[in-house]
C-alpha cells in the first residue's frame, strides 16, 4: 500500500484550512477532493470512490458517511466511546467534570433542585455538536427546555443526555491530536474564556495526556481538549478527529501522520 492507494474527501464549505490541507496533500501524493455539502442533507454528493477515503467535515457529512459502509473506516469514530459519561468512567478525577451529572433537559428542570438564578455548565454527552457547551442561569435552561417542547429538533430532544456541573475557573485550554497514543500535533485555543489560537503546547500538557492514553483511548485516532484549572491539568473532552477544528495546530503533520494510520489498517 501507499499514498495512492488514499485520499482525503474535505468538506469544502466548512473550513478555512481547505487550501492548506490540499497544498500538503499534492506536496505528499495524496489525492485531495473538495465536496460541498448541503446543511442537513440526507444524500452524501457523487465522487470518486475508487480510493479509500479519510473524511473531514460537519456532523452532517461524518454521519452520512459513518452510515455507508463503504466509507465509514474513515471517520475514526464510536458513538459508545465518544460521550462524557464513558470518559469519566475511565478517567475519572483526570476529567474537569469527573463530579458532574448525566442527566437530560426532562429531568433536569422537572427535578426543580436549584434556584432560578443558579449558574450551571451543561454540554451534550455526546460528541454531536448539538450545542455548545456553556454557563447558564437554572432559568435560562427552563426556557430552552419550554421551547424544546413545542419546536421539533432534530438534534436535541427532553430526552437528550446532558452533562451538568458547576462552573469552573479555566485559565488555559488546548486541543491535542492523538494518533496510536502519541501527541502528534497541538494548539492553544482558549485563554481566560477568550479565543486564543497558538500553535503547541507546554511539555506537561503532552505528558498528562500522553500518560492518560496509556489508561484508556476511545480510538487510535481522536482530539483531546486538555484545561490548566487552578494548578491541575484536565481533560475538558475528546472528540472525534475527522469534525474537530484545527485551530492552529500544524496541519502537515496532522494529515501526514492520519494518513500513515489509515494506510496501515486498509
Amino acid at each position: 500500500m501507499n499514498y495512492m492507494d488514499i485520499q482525503w474527501v474535505i468538506q469544502r464549505n466548512l473550513t478555512n484550512d481547505f487550501e492548506r490541507i490540499a497544498a500538503f496533500c499534492e506536496k505528499i501524493g495524496v489525492k485531495f477532493i473538495g465536496l460541498d455539502i448541503i446543511p442537513f442533507t440526507s444524500e452524501l454528493p457523487a465522487f470518486d470512490k475508487s480510493r479509500k477515503s479519510i473524511i473531514y467535515g460537519s456532523t452532517t457529512f461524518n454521519d452520512l458517511v459513518f452510515k455507508n459502509k463503504e466509507l465509514k473506516q474513515g471517520v475514526f469514530y464510536d458513538e459508545k466511546n465518544f460521550s462524557i459519561e464513558n470518559y469519566i468512567e475511565k478517567w475519572g478525577r483526570y476529567m474537569l467534570n469527573y463530579d458532574a451529572s448525566i442527566s437530560t433537559f426532562q429531568a433536569l428542570i422537572e427535578g426543580d433542585n436549584y434556584s432560578p438564578d443558579k449558574q450551571l455548565f451543561i454540554r451534550p454527552d455526546d460528541d454531536s455538536k448539538s450545542f455548545a457547551g456553556e454557563v447558564k442561569r437554572f432559568d435560562e435552561i427552563g426556557d430552552w427546555y419550554n421551547k424544546l417542547k413545542i419546536i421539533e429538533n432534530t438534534n436535541l430532544s427532553l430526552e437528550s443526555k446532558i452533562v451538568v456541573s458547576e462552573p469552573y475557573n479555566i485559565q488555559f485550554e488546548w486541543r491535542l491530536w492523538i494518533v496510536n497514543k502519541k501527541v502528534i500535533a497541538a494548539s492553544k485555543y482558549r485563554e481566560y474564556f477568550k479565543l486564543k489560537k497558538e500553535q503547541g503546547c507546554p511539555e506537561t500538557v503532552i505528558s498528562f495526556a500522553e500518560a492518560r492514553c496509556q489508561e484508556y483511548t476511545p480510538h487510535d485516532v481522536f482530539v483531546m481538549d486538555i484545561c490548566l484549572c487552578g494548578d491541575e491539568y484536565y481533560i475538558v473532552e475528546c472528540g472525534c478527529m475527522n469534525g474537530s477544528g484545527f485551530y492552529n495546530a500544524n496541519i502537515d503533520d496532522i494529515v501526514s501522520s492520519v494518513s500513515d494510520y489509515f494506510l496501515s489498517t486498509i
